[in-house]
């Protein structure tokens, strides 16, 4: 994951970023590096992905993609495939970003949370204006253009009342590749609408009026959360998912002025003195593995396995999950030794608990599709 500009135009209230008024950008020099010690050097093998995020990408302009584009290509190795990928809000998306989108065949997510009324509730500018409009004008220009694209949409307490409106918004679109989020406590995030006793039932309910909705069209949408899950009750017994958010240099995050960490991205650049805001070096100094031998990356190891070392003790669905997503076990408790959290409850043991049972109710025509 690379960091190309800590700002974003927006001002979402459940966002985790703690620096996104910030407007500086990534410099060629930095960029350089990154070329020169991660695509460049052994830590890849076959392929990877470079996703542009932690603030609003589209900031920056095209020009400055087809430069951090060409100066990571000259570093790539001659049998690594790059590809790249965009996370972003779309309310700067017009033809200027056409060329560069089809020439380099970039990945687009667009962030919008469902029609007006669900999704100005908490995507709103910092004059507390909604970006519905502006939002829904990016994603038409890119659907109307033939640009590939997917949705992802956070849910909150209000959307979980609401899986009609949201279908019916999906279909009315044209947004046919759809990934949910919840809303997380994470990062400056210090709260959420979901941490309430009642939140697994209405997830459930959710998620199965979705199923069923889904289940009732020709050409069921692809929705992650059902393709990741019949991907994984589909393991061989006795096999185990990898889990790339606990293994290191899995990835790799370096931030706009090329501080590195690993684990889950949204780790960098958050406060915790204790492990040094989980920046544990700077691209320019050190290399990849050498990040590997500072204090706090060990700090943070050490606590990573103990966690999962708990999970693996005490979650059912341990095989299925491989031991949680360290940042939500951070930032939900303060600590990553520790097991269970509100995000893998919602989104592991009752998304899988709705799917299986969605299966034994002879729906699986809605899900099948997530395994193209």
């Amino acid at each position: 994951m690379i960091q190309p500009t800590p700002f974003c135009n927006l001002d979402c209230s459940y966002c985790y970023l703690p620096h996104r008024s910030n407007r500086d950008r990534m410099s060629a020099e930095t960029l350089e590096r990154i070329g020169e010690l991660i695509l460049g050097g052994d830590l890849l093998t076959k392929e990877a992905t470079v996703i542009w995020h932690a603030g609003e990408p589209l900031t920056l302009p095209p020009s400055w993609y087809e430069d951090a584009f060409a100066i990571l290509e000259r570093h790539r190795l001659a049998d690594v495939r790059i590809s790249h990928a965009f996370q972003t809000n779309a309310t700067l998306l017009d033809e200027r970003w056409l060329p560069i989108v089809s020439r380099h065949d970039v990945r687009i997510g667009i962030s919008i949370d469902g029609p007006e009324s669900i999704h100005d509730t908490r995507r709103r500018t910092r004059g507390g204006r909604g970006t519905f409009s502006r939002t829904i004008r990016g994603l038409r220009f890119l659907r109307d253009s033939g640009v590939p694209f997917h949705v992802i949409t956070v849910l909150s307490w209000e959307t979980l009342s609401q899986p009609d409106e949201l279908f019916d918004f999906y279909i009315s679109e044209g947004i046919e590749r759809i990934s949910f989020n919840i809303e997380e406590i994470e990062g400056i995030n210090k709260g959420s609408s979901l941490k309430r006793p009642d939140v697994k039932e209405a997830f459930r309910a959710f998620l199965r009026r979705f199923i069923e909705r889904n289940s009732m069209r020709e050409h069921p949408l692809w929705i992650r959360e059902f393709a990741d899950s019949i991907r994984t009750i589909s393991i061989p017994s006795g096999a185990a998912l990898p889990n790339l958010l606990i293994e290191p240099l899995a990835i790799v995050s370096v931030s706009s002025s090329g501080n590195m960490s690993t684990f889950s991205p949204e780790l960098l650049g958050n406060q915790a003195s204790k492990f040094m805001n989980f920046e544990f070096g700077n691209i320019h100094h050190v290399s990849p593995d050498q990040m590997l031998l500072d204090a706090s990356f060990q700090n943070v190891l050490k606590e990573i396995e103990q966690g999962v070392a708990v999970c693996r003790k005490s979650c059912p669905w341990f095989r299925w999950c491989g031991g949680g997503a360290p940042a939500n076990k951070y930032f939900e408790h303060g600590s990553f030794a520790v097991g269970s959290t509100m995000f893998c409850e919602l989104t592991k043991s009752v998304l899988l608990d709705t799917v299986l049972a969605a299966i034994e109710d002879g729906l699986s025509h809605s899900l099948v599709r997530g395994v193209e």
